[in-house]
């Protein structure tokens, strides 16, 4: 959990580490935001894309995220919200991207992104918080303003989904 102080300085938790960042400057949590980002959108030029959205809005926000209690909990939310509003703008059903991270992707990481693409943006921003930044339950109801036990059924659902999907593919 990240602990906030309303000075300086703050601490922020990017997948179990905990550095010490300045008070709501966009910079700071660009890596935090693409993360996020790429584990809902699957593909890092449309991570980059929300990444750049999502880094404006906590500037022009600066002055209420210093306000908040949990800083990284908004910014994951407002992340998570707007890639999930990208991928539903966004109708290319199979085509790969340009760039598929820094080497070339292996066959069954090919299939599991081909699988990924097929399921509904929400279904996709639950795995991605789920399975790759490893979220709880709780941290990942805060970020879409659900239940704990909805986020429960929601994911298992999204894993059926992924295993059929994966079954046909």
């Amino acid at each position: 959990m990240a602990i906030v102080l309303r000075t300086q300085t703050t601490r922020l938790k990017i997948f179990g580490r905990s550095e010490a960042v300045k008070d709501a400057d966009p910079a700071t949590y660009r890596e935090f935001v693409f993360r996020c980002a790429l584990a809902v959108c699957g593909e890092p030029d449309g991570a980059e894309d929300v990444a750049q959205e999502v880094l404006l809005i906590i500037h022009r926000s600066r002055s209420q995220v210093n306000q908040l209690d949990n800083p990284t909990a908004w910014i994951r939310k407002v992340t998570v919200r707007v890639a999930t509003r990208f991928l539903k703008r966004q109708r290319r059903p199979d085509t790969l991207p340009e760039t598929f991270g820094t080497s070339a992707p292996t066959a069954d990481a090919l299939t599991v992104y081909q699988v990924l693409k097929r399921l509904s943006p929400e279904q996709r921003a639950l795995l991605g918080m789920a399975m790759s930044q490893g979220l709880s339950y709780r941290e990942i109801g805060e970020a879409l303003d659900i239940p704990e036990g909805t986020v429960a059924s929601r994911l298992n659902a999204a894993k059926k989904a992924f295993q059929k999907e994966w079954e046909h593919e």
